[in-house]
C-alpha cells in the first residue's frame, strides 16, 4: 500500500509584471497605481489661484461631465490628456481653460494651452473669447486624437468636438500639446452634401440639435466618426482634412447611447441606452446598431448577459436605466471585444461586450464582467478601483504602449493602470 506524505511547503505564485512594458504595469488580471511623481492639483495654472492653496480649478477635467484622449506622439510611451469645464456658478468668473496631461514617460503631469489671461464666461461670443480662445465646455465622449502625421501638433493635438449644451455653432476645436499657452485653432470643416456647406449639421433641417458629441477615432480612414445625443439624420464622417460626409444615422437617436468602431471586424456599432421594463428589468437586452463599413450593410441584434451601468433614471421611475454612454466603452483589437468601466457597481467593475464567433454583424453579443484585483507588488496603490464624479465617460481609455486601460478620477489621486486578460 503507497504511503501518503504531507507536503509542508507552500507555493506562492507571484504575479510578475510583463516584460516589455514599464515595471509598474502589473501583470495580467491585475491593477494598480500609476506611480506619478505629482498630482494634478500640484500644476494649477496661476491664473485661476486666488491663494497659493486654491486648487478648485483642476476639479474641472475629472469632475465636469468629460472625459480625455490619448496622445502617442506626445512622448515615448504617449499621454493621456483631460480637458473639460464649464458650469461656472455665475457669467462673471473666468471659464476655466486648459489640457491636464498624463505623461506615461516621465509620469509627471502638467498644463498646457493656458490662456494669457483669464476669460469671464459672459466674455464669449459663437463660443470664442475676444483673445480668440474657446470655450472649453463639458466633453463628454468628445475628446479625439489628431496625430502629428493628420497635420496635429508636433506632439500631437486635442480634437474637441462640439460645445455640449450650449447656443454655439458645433465646431471642432484644436488643442497643440506642445503649446504652454494658448495654442488653438479650429479644424477647417466642409459638409458638402448639406445645404449650408460651412456647418456642422447631423440633422437635415436643423443645426440645433446634436451638441453633445459622441464620436470615435477610425485610424485606418483618418478620421473620426460623430453623432450627437438626441434623433438625428446621419452619422458624420469627419476627415483629417475637415471633409465631411454623411451616412444614414446609426441607432438613429443615441440618448445614453455609445458609439465604437470594432477595427478588427470593420463595424461601426451603436449601444443604445435608456430602460428596461418588465420582470427583468436589470438583465434585459440593450440593441445594438451595426454598420458594416465594408459593405454598408445595417443589422438590429440585442445583446445577452446581465447589462451594465443601471442606474437611476431621470424621470424617478426607478433603477431600470442603463446608461451606456457613462462606461467609457472602447473596442480593443488586442483583447477582441469591446471594454468599459461600470461605476454603477461599487467598487467599479470592468465589463466586456463580446461578438459572437461567427457573424457578429447579425448575431446577439454578450456582457460579462470581467475579474481584476489589486497587485500585491503595489504595495502603497489604493487597493479598489476609484469611481469618478458625474462619472467617467471617455476618462477609461486603453494605452497601445502599455498595452492596458487607465484612467483617473480626481485632481489628488494616482491614476490606475488596469491590465485584462
Amino acid at each position: 500500500m503507497a504511503q501518503a506524505f504531507s507536503n509542508p511547503f507552500t507555493i506562492q505564485i507571484v504575479a510578475k509584471p510583463v516584460v516589455g512594458l514599464p515595471a509598474w504595469v502589473p501583470p495580467a488580471g491585475y491593477f494598480a497605481d500609476v506611480p506619478m511623481l505629482n498630482n494634478a492639483q500640484d500644476v494649477t495654472p496661476a491664473l485661476y489661484r486666488t491663494s497659493p492653496s486654491d486648487t478648485a480649478a483642476m476639479n474641472n477635467p475629472f469632475n465636469v461631465w468629460g472625459g480625455s484622449a490619448v496622445l502617442r506622439d506626445y512622448s515615448p510611451l504617449g499621454a493621456q490628456v483631460y480637458y473639460s469645464g464649464g458650469h461656472e456658478p455665475s457669467r462673471e468668473v473666468p471659464n476655466v481653460q486648459f489640457s491636464l496631461i498624463c505623461d506615461f514617460s516621465t509620469l509627471r503631469w502638467s498644463v498646457a494651452n493656458v490662456p494669457a489671461a483669464p476669460n469671464l464666461a459672459s466674455a464669449f461670443v459663437n463660443g470664442l473669447a475676444p483673445d480668440g480662445t474657446p470655450y472649453t465646455p463639458h466633453t463628454y465622449l468628445g475628446l479625439q486624437e489628431f496625430p502629428r502625421a493628420w497635420g496635429g501638433g508636433t506632439r500631437g493635438s486635442l480634437a474637441s468636438f462640439f460645445w455640449a449644451g450650449s447656443p454655439f455653432e458645433n465646431r471642432i476645436n484644436l488643442l497643440d500639446i506642445s503649446k504652454t499657452q494658448n495654442g488653438y485653432s479650429q479644424l477647417a470643416t466642409r459638409q458638402a452634401q448639406n445645404a449650408d456647406p460651412n456647418r456642422i449639421r447631423l440633422s437635415a433641417n436643423s443645426n440645433s440639435t446634436g451638441s453633445y458629441p459622441i464620436t470615435v477615432m477610425d485610424n485606418a480612414r483618418q478620421g473620426w466618426w460623430v453623432t450627437a445625443v438626441g434623433p438625428t439624420d446621419y452619422t458624420l464622417f469627419v476627415s483629417k482634412t475637415g471633409a465631411i460626409t454623411q451616412h444614414p444615422a446609426v441607432g438613429g437617436n443615441l440618448a445614453n447611447g455609445a458609439l465604437v468602431l470594432c477595427n478588427a471586424l470593420n463595424l461601426l456599432v451603436a449601444v443604445d441606452g435608456g430602460y428596461s421594463l418588465g420582470p427583468n428589468a436589470g438583465t434585459r437586452f440593450r440593441n445594438l446598431y451595426i454598420r458594416n463599413l465594408a459593405t454598408g450593410a445595417s443589422a438590429q441584434v440585442t445583446t445577452l448577459g446581465n447589462v451594465p451601468s443601471l442606474q437611476e433614471g431621470y424621470d424617478g421611475n426607478g433603477i431600470n436605466f442603463h446608461r451606456p454612454d457613462a462606461l467609457g466603452l472602447q473596442w480593443v483589437d488586442e483583447l477582441g471585444c469591446i471594454v468599459g468601466l461600470d461605476q454603477s457597481a461599487n467598487p467599479p467593475v470592468v465589463v466586456k461586450l463580446k461578438p459572437p464567433a461567427t457573424n457578429p454583424a447579425g448575431s446577439p453579443w454578450t456582457w460579462s464582467v470581467m475579474p481584476l484585483q489589486h497587485w500585491p507588488n503595489d504595495t502603497a496603490g489604493q487597493p479598489k478601483l476609484q469611481s469618478a464624479v458625474n462619472n467617467i465617460w471617455s476618462k477609461f481609455r486603453w494605452i497601445p504602449s502599455l498595452q492596458a486601460f487607465v484612467y483617473c478620477s480626481a485632481k489628488d489621486r494616482k491614476p490606475q493602470v488596469l491590465k485584462l486578460s
